[in-house]
């Protein structure tokens, strides 16, 4: 059965919800639109490799009808659609927004990896090559929702209650948060499906035990979603998204590089986002949170871009020490290398040769604490080449982000030892945000501009990205 099997199928299913009453109907008919844009998007040839997204498109899809199935045989179902069809049988009357979001949580959180699982195999996920061509077009699938974000409002304001001038106002919002949670959950999921490819290599056992902790996972978050109060505002606090801890990756077959996160503006150094292996550290920098990290980030670039520099330190400060977990005075001093670092690079004509120097003995103390990178000096060198990129892309008006991407991802490359096509997802990335990041400067440095939620999203999906990639 192909997509248009499954509309077919979803069409008729959506019959027997509307003759019943049932309030899935609401996720239901949400999806089957998301499915057919999906449909049309083949047709367009909008992905890369069209018959890969059908059979994953059919794979992700039969995970949610398997589960309406057993449900309407009153047989058990995974913990996340416990909640989401239990919310629509108990409290029917709750808003088709809210049901939409409850099967929207269960779906992707819980089914999506799964499906990931289900058409990209071992071998698939151990080639850089073929692995960045199946993350590229499961990037692709954000384009396609965000697109139908505001089709869906539209379609939510005639199947709910009339809407409120409050709701009006709110609507604008809404939709960027919308869009801005599908693309955190979506950067999630490929992190989870190369957690679960992980243990899928350990054998059955190992990968029965950590499907188990993503269905307890997703599970308590869509009850979370269940609970009475503004969802929205709770999505934002707690993200829409899950995330599985990083496993034992001795067990897996895993010796690459451990994971990390970044502390540094747009046209700064990454310093706190290069991690090393054999590290000795019981915190484990391969765990970085990725949505922590990418809001900790846009903080620290909005504070470099005010030039206030003493707020620059102390997030400076929890950026390091949240990423690494350095003992406090190798964290504070090597806080206070990159606030130096900064402050040589910050001016126009800069200090290229002073902010190496810094880098270099930042790079010093991560090879002190994990034993890498070789050289902290070629590192910072890296490092310091792809300021002057991106200072150069500013400056230009060609649009092209390649250079900045290529050496972003030689930074990563050398940083994680791992191939430059493996990490160059997670730079086109951070290239977007460093695009959205130059806009708000021009555009005045206001702390109200709905850009700053723009780029914090595209922080998230790059930090998710390093991390799937290193965990490789």
């Amino acid at each position: 059965m192909g997509i248009d099997g499954v509309i077919a199928r979803m069409s008729a299913l959506a019959q027997e919800l509307r003759g019943t009453g049932d309030a899935r109907l609401a996720f239901h008919n949400t999806y089957l639109r998301t499915t057919r844009a999906v449909a049309a998007a083949l047709r367009n040839g909008f992905f890369a490799d069209t018959d890969w997204v059908d059979r994953w498109d059919v794979a992700f899809a039969q995970l949610y009808l398997d589960a309406l199935d057993a449900d309407q045989r009153g047989e058990p179902v995974p913990a996340p659609w416990a909640v989401a069809f239990g919310a629509a049988k108990s409290q029917p009357g709750l808003e088709p927004v809210r049901h939409v979001l409850l099967g929207m949580n269960a779906h992707i959180n819980y089914d999506l990896p799964q499906a990931l699982l289900a058409v990209i195999s071992d071998e698939e996920f151990s080639d850089p090559a073929v692995r960045a061509a199946r993350e590229a077009d499961h990037r692709r699938i954000d384009e396609v929702l965000s697109a139908r974000v505001g089709a869906e409002d539209a379609e939510m304001q005639e199947f709910g209650p009339a809407r409120t001038w409050r709701d009006a106002v709110m609507q604008p919002l809404n939709r960027m948060a919308t869009r801005r949670f599908l693309r955190e959950a979506r950067a999630k999921v490929w992190a989870n499906a190369v957690e679960l490819n992980l243990a899928r290599r350990a054998g059955p056992d190992c990968y029965a035990r950590r499907l188990a902790e993503l269905e307890e996972l997703c599970g308590k978050r869509v009850a979370d979603l269940v609970r009475p109060g503004p969802v929205l505002l709770r999505l934002a606090a707690g993200g829409f998204g899950v995330q599985l801890a990083a496993g034992d990756a001795g067990a897996a077959g895993d010796a690459g590089a451990a994971g990390g996160a970044g502390a540094a503006p747009a046209s700064q150094p990454a310093a706190a986002g290069q991690v090393m292996r054999h590290h000795r550290n019981p915190r484990n920098p391969r765990s970085f949170d990725p949505l922590r990290v990418g809001r900790m980030e846009t903080a620290l670039w909005v504070t470099y871009y005010r030039r206030e520099w003493v707020r620059f330190l102390v997030l400076s400060v929890r950026v390091v020490r949240s990423t690494f977990g350095m003992d406090w005075i190798r964290t504070v001093h090597g806080a206070w290398l990159v606030l130096r670092a900064n402050q040589l690079w910050a001016p126009s004509q800069g200090d290229p040769d002073g902010a190496r120097r810094c880098m270099s003995r930042f790079y010093g103390l991560l090879r002190l604490t994990y034993g890498e990178p070789a050289s902290p000096v070629h590192a910072a060198r890296l490092e310091v080449e792809w300021w002057a990129v991106h200072r150069e892309h500013q400056r230009g008006d060609d649009g092209d982000s390649g250079p900045l991407v290529t050496a972003l991802a030689r930074l990563y490359a050398y940083a994680y030892g791992v191939d430059e096509e493996a990490v160059r997802p997670a730079a086109e990335h951070r290239a977007q945000a460093m695009d959205i990041s130059d806009r708000w400067v021009t555009d005045g440095c206001a702390l109200d501009s709905p850009l700053l939620p723009a780029e914090r999203a595209e922080l998230i999906c790059s930090y998710a990205a390093l991390l799937a990639a290193v965990r490789h």
